[in-house]
């Protein structure tokens, strides 16, 4: 049963990634409206609203925010994905080092705290894990440089910029108009680079486990 588990983990940041979508798709039908852009807008917009909003305690002229139950599920089960992806992201590279053991632990660190982004802490809680998951990429950046699957370092690359954009847009509000349609876009390229990883790393153990 152990070795079963551990041969499919791999593919638990693909499953917690399905459950999010699906979950934060049915969310959005449920979300009354408001966004930074447009504060009396009706629905929820994919252009103007944050993934977060529809995690929002309190709307405007106190409307009540039917999404708020399902939006937390659905961040939960990316939250269990993210953590599940930095477990194993480390295993792409062929030798295990200190670097490794340095992206596993503060990368699943990040993303426990990343759980609370639902609380009312939500805004300290983006700070954090912008913080702590820049340095859990720094050693994996430097893990990278070797690497010679080029389309998977420009993929890495690619989202970790992307992230810094959205990071400090919200920290500075600089382009702040547009961030909300970037962090989807955002999104987008993360999930690719995540069910890249999971598949990658899934066929690496099933070749080990068939060896054994």
């Amino acid at each position: 049963m152990l070795q079963l588990i551990k041969k499919q983990y791999p593919y638990f940041p693909i499953v917690g990634l399905i459950g999010f979508l699906l979950f934060f798709v049915i969310a959005t039908t449920m979300y009354p409206g408001g966004s930074v852009n447009e504060i009396a807008s009706e629905g929820y917009s994919y252009f103007h609203n944050f993934i977060c909003d529809l995690m929002s305690l309190h709307l405007e002229e106190g409307v009540v925010n039917d999404a708020r139950p399902i939006a937390i599920i659905a961040h939960l089960m990316l939250s269990f994905a993210m953590i599940s992806f930095f477990y194993i992201l480390p295993e792409i590279f062929t030798v295990q080092n200190r670097n490794t053991r340095i992206i596993r632990f503060v990368g699943m660190l990040t993303m426990t705290i990343f759980i609370f982004m639902y609380t009312d802490y939500h805004d300290l809680v983006v700070t954090i894990t912008g913080v702590l998951g820049s340095i859990a990429l720094i050693p994996f950046f430097l893990e990278l440089i070797n690497y010679e699957n080029r389309r998977l370092k420009a993929l890495a690359y690619t989202c970790f910029v992307l992230s810094i954009l959205v990071f400090l847009s919200y920290e500075t509000k600089i382009g702040f108009y547009f961030t909300p349609i970037l962090q989807k876009i955002t999104f987008v390229f993360d999930s690719v680079w995540v069910i890249w990883v999971s598949l990658m790393v899934a066929s690496k153990r099933r070749l080990k486990y068939s060896l054994s």
